[in-house]
């Protein structure tokens, strides 16, 4: 057993620091600058940079510059006016701020459309925020922009008025048929298709139980490694409970060796009484179902894809002799949705790993399992888990037997705030009006109470000069290695290593970055040894709390903050906001420590905090959009309503959620509204290996012709997001942003990934090196990327039954902008935002009023809203920002013609007054000409009936009975507005182009 680390002496320094009478009210002595006090030199080194201390008594009669409002105090104001933003109060005041504060609070709560006043004598000014009073938008003003028709456009529509017309009585006589005419055809249909429909498509999770052959591995050295972990004590045990019980629970310690043992325990039993068997694993994370696949083909001694493999979305390694398969939740309930009844038929063992991250698709696995078991009584299914509240699990399986396999993990010790303070000897001006006379002999409850008494209005903010003071401490006094810091997001990140890089000595320290969107080779380098460096360390988000292995890791410093997503059903938004993390997830962190060598984890927080934190990690089913899940949950039972079937879940989700997504998916056309049964759209769309949305695009993209280009837009919105962030902070503005730069003219970030996937797969070999290093991309995110394309045009295929020359059919459009807009506005509407010109071009939508579109858009600012040719925006996902403000993300422009013809589901057209509006939805009003707006009408409804016979056909070759396609090129081709946001062209430099208003 290793040595354990050298812990550092508790006090490096004593201080003699005579107390300092407090002259400022509460409020304004706890938001105060906290500079550190201590002996280190780091902090010796930046206390020139201190600010005198003042008497604060007299501040709202002096005028003061902004600048000496510190960081910290800036965010505790903000973060009260953010806090005024989520309540339901119609005011508060804030009593015993300063003159600048007070300007600091009026700036930020004006910026968000809030009311500020301030009110009294100088000394005892109140101030108070409130909110504008709420005045809906008068139909026909915002919501009823006018479509503006051409000549060329009305002639077009009113030459085609008779074909439509014949189409539609042709289609009404066919739906006239009798019912068992019609169920005949379809039948027949069926039998042709049951062959090609029944062709092997999941090797690895669907295909015939077989016996596994016996290990191949003769190397010594790896069959002792396997002897020595705990769990093999425990595979008698296993196997037994297996024979006569259909469920096991294992809860398995870090380093049991639970993820790479238990399946081979498993074919070796199978191998030794020829027992036919399907194994397979389900892991929440991609790398984990590559790498552990990886391991155990190696510990049999074979090569991975062979008896062993993996099958991730768009990516798998497996073959006809595969018999244990790794995969992730979310591909095995796609598995589940193309064909559930085969998969649980040929499957024997199903084991579910790392059960405790209580993701949204294991939520949904358990749930679909449980109900299965009833049914398959031969089907076996092992839970792993390193912690969690089995006893709940348990019952929820019938009380399901409960393995305990102990870890081989080293002693790790651990340090609360209250320690850590009295072994840096950390001190700020801010405590030491809460501290005695003299402050070098106070325990280390006294420091504490000091300590959060001086940040009582910043509870979690990141005490940066806490972390730089112990860092110095582990980097004089304690032992060479690395430290891994976890931090909650990307700017905690590069703000601490930019105070790191100053404080410490550069020659003998090394700052990595371990984040999902830092490129792939600056990762690996977490795992380096560094010889010449003393003090390796590693900023990592929770990305880094399981699963991960650094071969020279001491010490543990441990925020305890993440990034938790949410979804706010009000506005349609998800929210990645800063959060307390869970007990189960502090254990997790101070693991990292004691997986080769004894360790040391330091916790940013209290004993008593720690204690009050949550057990477990709420699990996502409670805390996310259900679109996709309710209409598995449809899939999987049937005959049950979906909030029903739901209900039964491990922790079921808010019934007003499932009720808002089921509401989507009828808006959408996935489910039928009253009888929620699946639509034939539904099923295809189940059947990608996409989202929702983006799969209803796809399916249109056949009928518009653009399927090429609309792949590779729902591949890369599928896949990890290939433009990295720079490690070096000073590369950051040096020059614009790389994804902009393929965008180009088009106005539309999904446009844009074509350009980026097509320019990378024209580089040779050579050349991919210098294109990612030149364009900010992962190399491996965009080999993914390019993988996933082709996953998911293989998907289609099967789906559709296409050969070349239908391929060539529905990709002829592939390179015109304005059809797959039409693509993406049929799929992700309604995802759409409104520019109100007459309101100082402000973003809105139904239910949310205060929006703006993401920096990462190639639409840029609001600032620059007033030069787009068209006022309608798609988005792909909506997020919440610090400010309670809604930010667009992955937009698109479209114009006003291409909304009305793709937008929503079943329109209406209604004459108010002297006008005809065109009514999309609830909020969405076109103002349209009566001649042309009944024709418009006709077409939508040709729209929807032609493409509703290729999902029911599920054929791609009915181009030469499809009308809508054509009709709709030769309309966007002479539209003004269309044409302008195709090339990007400003109404300004274009008179023709329609201004929408």
């Amino acid at each position: 057993m290793a040595d354990s680390p050298k812990e550092p002496n508790k006090k490096p320094k004593n201080r003699r620091v005579r107390k300092k009478k407090c002259t400022a009210d509460a409020a304004a002595a706890a938001a105060g600058p906290s500079a550190p006090n201590s002996a280190s030199a780091a902090q010796q080194g930046n206390s020139g940079k201190k600010k005198k201390n003042k008497d604060k008594k007299n501040t709202s009669d002096v005028v003061l510059p902004e600048q000496e409002i510190s960081r910290v105090e800036q965010n505790v104001l903000r973060t009260a006016v953010n806090d005024f933003m989520r309540s339901d109060k119609e005011n508060v005041q804030l009593r015993g701020l300063s003159r600048v504060q007070r300007i600091h609070v009026h700036r930020v709560a004006q910026s968000l459309g809030l009311k500020t006043s301030s009110k009294g004598p100088p000394n005892e000014r109140v101030l108070t925020i409130s909110r504008p009073a709420v005045v809906e938008p008068q139909p026909g003003v915002v919501q009823q922009p006018q479509l503006t028709v051409s000549s060329a456009l009305s002639e077009i529509l009113t030459q085609a008025s008779g074909e439509m017309d014949t189409n539609l009585l042709h289609r009404c006589t066919m739906y006239r048929r009798p019912k068992a005419e019609r169920e005949k055809e379809r039948a027949l249909e069926r039998q042709c298709d049951r062959n090609y429909k029944n062709r092997p498509n999941n090797n690895g999770l669907v295909g015939v139980p077989l016996v596994p052959p016996p290990p191949q591995c003769r190397d010594k050295t790896l069959v002792q490694e396997r002897k020595a972990l705990p769990i093999y004590s425990h595979r008698s045990k296993i196997l037994e409970v297996l024979q006569n019980e259909q469920v096991l629970i294992i809860k398995g310690a870090t380093g049991s060796g639970k993820s790479t043992q238990l399946p081979q325990y498993l074919l070796e039993w199978a191998s030794n009484v020829c027992r036919p068997v399907r194994v397979v694993v389900s892991q929440p994370r991609r790398v984990a179902a590559t790498s552990v696949s990886e391991r155990v083909s190696k510990e049999r001694g074979e090569l991975r894809g062979t008896t062993v493999g993996y099958q991730i979305r768009m990516n798998n390694s497996c073959c006809s002799k595969t018999v244990l398969t790794f995969t992730t939740s979310g591909c095995l309930l796609r598995v589940l949705a193309i064909d559930g009844e085969s998969f649980f038929k040929c499957t024997s063992h199903l084991v579910i790993d790392e059960v405790h991250e209580r993701d949204l698709d294991t939520d949904f696995l358990l749930l679909a399992t449980k109900l299965e078991l009833k049914k398959n009584p031969n089907l076996r299914l092992i839970l792993m888990s390193a912690t969690m509240d089995l006893g709940v699990l348990s019952n929820y399986f019938g009380g399901a037997r409960v393995l305990d396999v102990e870890g081989r993990s080293f002693e790790v010790k651990i340090f609360h705030l209250e320690n850590i303070l009295s072994m840096t000897g950390y001190r700020t001006s801010m405590m030491e009006p809460h501290l005695g006379e003299l402050i070098d002999t106070e325990d280390s409850d006294e420091l504490l109470a000091a300590y959060n008494a001086s940040r009582t209005l910043a509870d979690g903010e990141l005490d940066n000069d806490l972390i730089v003071s112990l860092l110095e401490l582990l980097l004089y006094q304690g032992e060479s290695g690395a430290v891994i810091v976890y931090l909650a997001g990307y700017h905690d990140m590069t703000v601490l290593q930019e105070r790191i890089e100053d404080s410490l000595p550069r020659e003998m320290i090394k700052v990595l970055l371990l984040h999902s969107q830092v490129d792939n080779n600056e990762q690996r380098k977490a795992f380096k040894v560094f010889p010449n460096i003393r003090l390796k360390i590693v900023l990592s988000t929770n990305i880094g709390q399981t699963s991960i292995t650094i071969p020279d890791l001491i010490y543990v410093i441990d925020s305890g903050r993440s990034k938790m997503k949410t979804y706010d059903a009000v506005t349609d938004a998800s929210q990645l906001a800063t959060a307390w993390i869970s007990q189960a997830d502090a254990q997790q962190r101070a693991g990292r420590a004691g997986r080769l060598r004894s360790g040391i984890c330091y916790r940013l927080y209290s004993q008593a905090r720690h204690d009050t934190m949550s057990l477990y990690t709420i699990p996502e089913i409670m805390r996310r959009t259900l679109d996709e899940i309710c209409l598995l949950a449809k899939l999987a039972a049937p005959d049950q309503p979906i909030a029903n079937f739901l209900a039964q879940a491990l922790d079921p989700p808010k019934p007003e959620a499932v009720a808002q997504a089921c509401d989507r998916l009828v808006v959408m056309g996935i489910l039928q509204a009253k009888t929620e049964k699946i639509t034939p759209l539904g099923r295809v769309v189940a059947e990608l290996p996409v989202n929702v949305q983006l799969g209803k695009s796809v399916v249109h993209s056949i009928y518009y012709r653009c399927l090429g280009s609309m792949a590779i837009i729902a591949a890369y919105h599928s896949v990890r997001d290939p433009f990295v962030l720079p490690v070096d902070r000073t590369k950051k503005a040096t020059k614009p942003l790389p994804r902009h730069a393929f965008a180009g003219t088009c106005t539309s970030d999904s446009i844009a990934a074509v350009t980026l996937y097509e320019e990378f797969v024209k580089c040779s070999k050579s050349e991919v090196t210098s294109f990612c290093e030149n364009n900010r991309v992962c190399r491996n995110a965009m080999l993914m990327f390019v993988s996933a394309v082709n996953s998911l045009k293989d998907s289609v295929r099967r789906i559709f039954r296409a050969d070349v020359i239908t391929e060539r059919l529905v990709t002829v459009w592939d390179n015109d902008p304005s059809m797959i807009r039409m693509a993406l506005a049929a799929g992700l509407y309604p995802k759409v935002a409104f520019i109100d010109r007459g309101n100082k071009n402000h973003l809105i939508s139904e239910g949310d009023r205060g929006m703006q579109i993401s920096r990462n858009s190639c639409l840029l600012s609001r600032t620059k809203l007033k030069k787009l040719p068209s006022n309608w925006v798609l988005y792909v996902e909506k997020s919440r920002n610090a400010d309670q403000r809604s930010s667009l993300e992955n937009t698109t422009l479209v114009s006003t013609l291409t909304l009305a013809m793709a937008g929503g589901r079943e329109s209406e057209l209604e004459q108010r007054e002297e006008e005809w509006v065109l009514c999309l939805d609830s909020w969405v009003r076109i103002i349209v000409p009566p001649d042309f707006g009944r024709q418009l009408q006709k077409l939508r409804q040709i729209i929807q009936w032609e493409v509703s016979e290729i999902v029911e056909k599920r054929r791609m070759n009915l181009g030469s009975t499809l009308m809508g396609p054509m009709l709709v090129y030769r309309m966007l081709k002479v539209d003004a507005s269309s044409i302008c946001v195709a090339e990007g062209r400003s109404p300004s430099t274009d008179p023709d182009c329609d201004k929408e208003n």
